[in-house]
């Protein structure tokens, strides 16, 4: 294929390998302007824990590992750019480094992109004021998740994610004292809907994976600027496998050093999977991922495992009847959601976990906000084996026909077409 028009990715992460939400996302997407739409891809990505550089696809054309914030720069962007300036929010301090603008900048110049694009929030400040056409992949409304999280318990809410566990005990002590916690959310929220509403007005396109954010944010710009590129499922990866463990198992999945995955799994240990167990007292809690914190990993028992990071989540979700996703807060789409209804996993979600994915509650999984009817749900599916059959087929036939990624590359090929 003869790659003529060139585009620039600025990324936190590899987009490889797919084996978390975002990233699977990502991998999805590069391989989509890359292979399906012919574009030279350039990824210039920051690395976090457990990325390797060496099993880059060969559909991203040319990789570039940006260097970090040194220590004394991310304190001081941190201190006087976000706290006493409130120029930019926390989420985009920690992630801008001049030495990281060189790189780009000298990228900008050497490969002379047609389109220059940014994922999340904290990389936008890499394609901010550049004469190339632009556009801030913002994945979800970070401000509205972090709404939602001030409203949840906060005392079992970390509103840093993974860079708390990248400073001191002692400081980690402090900075989850529920007053400083208070209001670091309340000021991030803040900065946040203002610096949302400054890039949408900067760039050229915003995207966003649910339709009905593009449309809350274009209300809010008087401009229709935002646009939506939903996520999709790999089908032909994720397949529904013939469970042959005897025993009653419910898995989740994610990064468990998100905070609305920590909170979620804390949710259902404390709060529903008792529940299930006065039921049914073998039953397994099977939480799949990286990230878990000395806290969530004391509730370890005979009845809750953390696998930790492992090399392919589906040979744990096929040994699971049931998935979870008891999220209280959050945006956006949820991911693994999609992935456990793709291998035919009936699914109970709360209300929050099912938002921007229109399945139909009672046929194609379970939606549910109490903890006495979270935990119905689950009794109900493994009780009743019909249930299981008939809520495994709706699953995957709602996947199939609404979440693959031959609709993220239509609304990829329409962004792009800009001549």
């Amino acid at each position: 294929m003869n790659k003529e028009k060139t585009i620039l990715f600025v990324m936190p992460r590899l987009p490889f390998p797919a084996v978390s939400g975002r990233k699977t996302s990502l991998y999805h997407y590069c391989k989509i302007l890359s292979q399906e739409l012919g574009y030279r891809l350039v990824v210039a990505a920051f690395l976090e824990s457990g990325d390797d550089p060496n099993l880059k696809p060969d559909f991203i054309d040319k990789l570039v590992i940006l260097k970090k914030p040194l220590k004394k720069e991310k304190i001081n962007n941190i201190i006087f750019k976000s706290i006493i300036k409130g120029k930019v929010p926390l989420q985009v301090s920690l992630f801008l480094s001049k030495r990281a603008m060189n790189q780009i900048d000298n990228l900008v110049e050497s490969e002379k992109p047609k389109i220059i694009i940014s994922d999340m929030v904290r990389c936008t400040e890499y394609i901010r004021d550049r004469d190339i056409y632009s556009i801030a992949d913002l994945d979800d409304r970070i401000s509205l998740r972090y709404k939602r999280q001030l409203n949840t318990d906060i005392e079992n809410v970390n509103p840093y994610g993974a860079f708390i566990y990248t400073i001191p005990k002692f400081l980690q002590k402090i900075a989850l004292l529920k007053p400083l916690k208070v209001f670091v959310l309340k000021r991030e929220i803040k900065l946040l809907d203002k610096y949302e509403l400054e890039i949408g007005k900067s760039c050229d396109k915003t995207v966003f994976v649910a339709e009905k954010e593009v449309k809350e944010f274009n209300s809010q710009l008087k401009e229709n600027k935002a646009v939506a590129v939903p996520i999709g499922v790999d089908v032909d990866y994720f397949f529904p496998v013939k469970n042959l463990e005897n025993r009653n198992i419910i898995s989740f999945l994610g990064a468990l050093n998100v905070a609305h995955n920590e909170n979620a799994v804390i949710n259902f240990i404390e709060n529903i999977f008792p529940l299930v167990l006065q039921k049914q007292p073998d039953t397994l809690f099977s939480i799949i991922g990286g990230g878990a914190s000395d806290k969530l990993l004391s509730y370890s028992s005979s009845n809750v495992e953390f696998t930790g990071r492992v090399d392919d989540v589906r040979d744990y979700l096929a040994k699971s009847k049931v998935f979870v996703c008891p999220m209280t807060f959050g945006s956006g789409i949820k991911t693994k959601n999609l992935e456990a209804m793709a291998m035919g996993l009936p699914v109970v979600t709360t209300t929050i976990g099912a938002e921007n994915i229109n399945a139909v509650n009672g046929v194609d999984w379970f939606i549910e906000d109490t903890y006495s009817g979270f935990a119905n749900c689950i009794l109900n599916i493994l009780n009743n084996q019909k249930l299981q059959h008939d809520m495994s087929s709706c699953a995957r036939n709602y996947i199939l026909h609404n979440f693959t990624w031959e609709v993220a590359k239509n609304n990829f090929e329409n962004l792009l077409n800009i001549e």
